[in-house]
């Protein structure tokens, strides 16, 4: 038992004791009980206020012993309730982790945070157009004060808290710069170093489980995307690509997708961009690699991403060919972009484009961040476009005659189901020429296959020379040939047959000149396959041949 002695080393002890027991206690409640029971007991010149302060009730001032018991006290009563905050803090991000969805976690936890520090309010500020905006679905009580400045986007994107009067903005930084920060609404309160502390590992976890989250959506947005494409022709593929890019990098307002054919770069797909100045633009493969792009060849073949922005950004600009026409100024719609990344896309050495992807507002829009999703996205688009390349390669040789390079038989017949549909539908004609070149079997027996081979392929030049390019021709099987006209009457089927005829004078294999054999058809209102189109055209032929 504590007993009232001079202020001599033996209290000084006593004191000492009482503080290791009161360290002992495992609430606060605890230890307001035994304090008071010491003092009762000890006979100690002190009184516990309702607060649980220690006031001194001897004469004069308080010792020296005393003070820094008193000290003691409120040092243990506040690393109590740090203690207290650390455990429903740690709580709080157990949860937070692994969760698949952010919503309703985030919501309860803010919720935590705003009983468990005496909040006004609580919110999730989002970087968005070069502004910090609460989002509502990540907001609790009273957000009053939630406007940020210039230089408080600056310091989240930096990871440094702000204190303000009205309360504290806090970067929720994980492995990249933030792009997201709470905004605690709190006027007048004071931020110990230990609050501060708790509420930076609590705004860690969020941002990393953000980050998380994040990279799951990325990875189903691809998984997504694959099998989108997969379903489509490369050409329908450029649009769905550029759109999920915009979509899934952050800091991203449009976006565009310039495709290699050979020495050349053309526009395939462009989002929220004005897509009448991009039309029928062309880009030299060297402007793009050289100086748009402007990092060194490793970088270009490894598929690394660039950032440009500010004047470096317009120096970059290139001239570009329009319609066989070059102007050696920049695009227009290079002057309202404010920060731009560039990735080729690149498979095993071959480049099949190049993304665009741009922020119109935002000057710092991209970040680590987002050279990592624009990589990781170039990368797996790079892929796709691969695929779906060598799928149609696969399905147009399959379509494609090998010694002539027209389409073959099985291309023709879908090709003719196609344009019965679309001229029955629109009311239009639809006519077929049919040829096969006469005394063919005389080629081959005088002169060799060899020479067979010759005859086609002139036929075939011939024909593609002389039909308009929207006609498709077709070796229909052997030495026969058709051309599907669509839109066309048979007036102008029979012009046709008569220009070809012409263009054949002169044509020859050894001492035979070549001619033709050719029927024309025009689709009848009753025939719903062409099936009856392709009988007449095959019958007039066959008289043809008959009366030659």
């Amino acid at each position: 038992m504590l007993r009232p002695t001079p202020h001599n080393q033996t209290r000084a002890v006593g004191y000492g004791e009482l503080l290791d027991r009161l360290a002992l206690c495992g609430s606060e409640e605890q230890r307001h009980a035994e304090l008071a029971r010491a003092i009762e007991q000890g006979g100690l010149p002190l009184r516990l206020t309702s607060t649980g302060d220690l006031e001194w009730t001897g004469q004069g001032s308080a010792p020296e012993v005393v003070r820094t018991f008193q000290a003691g006290v409120r040092h243990l009563a506040a690393s109590g309730q740090s203690l207290s905050r650390a455990a429903v803090v740690a709580a709080c991000a157990r949860e937070l982790v692994g969760q698949g969805e952010l919503t309703e976690v985030w919501k309860r936890t803010l919720q935590t945070v705003r009983t468990l520090f005496g909040l006004r309010g609580v919110t999730v500020l989002q970087v968005t157009r070069g502004q910090l905006r609460a989002q509502p679905a990540w907001s609790v009580g009273d957000l009053g004060g939630a406007a940020c400045s210039a230089d408080d986007l600056q310091a989240v994107r930096e990871g440094q808290p702000v204190i303000r009067e009205a309360g504290l903005l806090l970067p929720l930084a994980g492995q990249f710069r933030a792009r997201l920060a709470l905004w605690l609404n709190a006027p007048g309160r004071l931020w110990p170093e230990q609050d501060q502390l708790l509420l930076r590992q609590l705004a860690q976890v969020m941002a990393l489980d953000h980050e998380r989250i994040q990279a799951q959506r990325h990875l189903s947005s691809l998984m997504a995307l694959h099998r989108d494409i997969m379903s489509l022709e490369p050409a329908e593929a450029y649009r769905p690509l550029l759109e999920r890019a915009v979509e899934v990098i952050p800091g991203a307002e449009s976006g565009s997708l310039l495709l290699c054919a050979g020495e050349i770069f053309r526009y395939a797909a462009a989002v929220t961009h004005d897509e009448t100045d991009l039309q029928d633009v062309e880009f030299d493969f060297d402007d793009v690699c050289g100086r748009w792009y402007g990092l060194d060849e490793a970088a270009w073949r490894e598929g690394v991403p660039r950032i440009l922005s500010g004047q470096a950004l317009r120096d970059r600009g290139t001239g570009y060919t329009r319609n066989g026409s070059r102007e050696v100024r920049p695009l227009p719609s290079l002057g309202t972009i404010t920060t731009h990344i560039g990735v080729p896309v690149i498979h095993a050495g071959e480049v099949y484009a190049f993304l665009n992807i741009e922020s119109h507002s935002d000057p710092e829009a991209f970040g680590d961040d987002s050279l990592a999703m624009a990589r990781s996205f170039a990368a797996q688009a790079a892929l796709l476009l691969h695929e779906a390349n060598q799928r149609a390669r696969i399905q147009q040789a399959a379509r494609t005659d090998s010694l002539t390079g027209l389409l073959n038989r099985r291309a023709f017949t879908e090709e003719l189901r196609r344009q019965v549909a679309h001229a029955r539908r629109h009311h239009e004609p639809l006519t077929l020429l049919l040829a096969d070149i006469r005394h063919f079997k005389q080629v081959n027996d005088l002169y060799g296959h060899a020479a067979g081979d010759e005859a086609l392929n002139q036929v075939a030049e011939l024909l593609c020379a002389t039909v308009r390019a929207e006609n498709a021709v077709f070796r229909w099987g052997g030495d026969e040939f058709a051309v599907l006209l669509p839109g066309t009457p048979r007036s102008g089927a029979e012009a046709l047959a008569g220009r070809v005829e012409a263009a054949l004078t002169g044509h020859a294999v050894g001492r035979l000149h070549l001619q033709l054999n050719m029927g024309v058809a025009s689709l009848a209102p009753q025939d719903e396959n062409g099936e009856a189109l392709l009988q007449d055209a095959d019958a007039a032929m066959y008289r043809q041949k008959h009366n030659a």
